[in-house]
């Protein structure tokens, strides 16, 4: 049970001693002319995946209502053929 929390606890460490998780010393350079293009990028490349996708969900739903908006007029057009 003990060891169920060792992974948090060091988790929590590293999130409060932002010094000690540095993956290396070149992206976070303060002095760097670069960091700027680098946080930029980095950012681009994590909204990319979300636009792609929010991009498919906004094309389904209204893929989906198109759909049921013929199945509607095709229901209309029977009841007024009766």
């Amino acid at each position: 049970m003990k060891r169920r929390w060792i992974p948090v606890i060091v988790l929590l460490l590293l999130a409060f001693v932002p010094g000690v998780a540095h993956a290396c010393a070149v992206c976070f350079d303060p002095r760097d002319k670069s960091n700027g293009t680098f946080l930029l990028s980095t950012a681009f490349l994590s909204l990319v995946p979300v636009g792609i996708l929010g991009s498919m969900g906004m094309w389904l739903r209204k893929r989906l209502r198109d759909v049921k908006d013929d199945e509607e007029d095709e229901g209309d057009r029977a009841s007024e053929d009766n």
